[in-house]
């Protein structure tokens, strides 16, 4: 257990989230509202999943892809914006078999009748707001060389205290989670736990008025 999150707190620690005294060194979220009372038992996935960072959501509260790196036993995040900050993700990519999701103008629809016999190495997820993950794709055109996936459909979002103007938006955290069910055919109820018990700690630290928003 301690060497998972010596692994976790690595990865926090080279996308330069230095680590404070209020910071719990376990879930790295605020003491005051600390995760670890939800994280549940680590989902055993065979795609990893990485995720590329907008820098803009590096020191976000409520952002989920920290979330990830607490239940998944394969995980890596990169933080950048342009190609020169990826080259090391490329690297892997070169040699892997690795796909994007994101819904590109060749991306394959998603659906419950995937074939199981296509492996894959990796899938990469953008992690932002809808504006700052189009911006990462277009500033990293290498990305449109990769196989793309897309959901048919998705299930109702539960991140409730990230306002979106697109009704079908998910938090990273859901659309990995649904790319797990579908792909890795993994349980993933415990992804939606910690992230409903990030959402649960945020929101007592809110005033009356900012709850009322959500």
């Amino acid at each position: 257990m301690r060497a998972r999150y010596d692994k976790i707190r690595l990865i926090f620690r080279n996308t330069s989230l230095n680590m404070k005294r209020n910071t719990c060194p376990v879930c790295q979220f605020p003491t005051k509202t600390c995760v670890c009372s939800y994280i549940g038992n680590v989902i055993a996935n065979a795609t990893q999943v990485i995720i590329m960072q907008h820098p803009s959501e590096v020191k976000v509260a409520k952002n989920t892809a920290k979330l990830l790196a607490l239940q998944l036993d394969s995980f890596a995040l990169y933080v950048g914006e342009n190609t020169s900050d990826f080259e090391e993700l490329i690297n892997f990519c070169n040699v892997n078999h690795v796909a994007l999701l994101y819904p590109n103008s060749h991306a394959k629809t998603l659906t419950t009748e995937y074939n199981h016999s296509q492996k894959l190495d990796a899938i990469i997820l953008l992690d932002g707001t809808w504006k700052k993950a189009t911006k990462l794709y277009k500033l990293n055109p290498w990305l449109s060389q990769l196989p793309s996936f897309q959901f048919d459909s998705v299930n109702a979002s539960e991140y409730t205290i990230r306002k979106s103007k697109h009704e079908y938006s998910l938090s990273t955290l859901e659309a990995a989670a649904q790319f797990l069910e579908i792909v890795d055919q993994c349980e993933t109820s415990v992804l939606y736990k910690l992230q409903a018990g990030m959402v649960k700690e945020q929101m007592k630290r809110m005033p009356d008025d900012v709850k009322a928003r959500y």
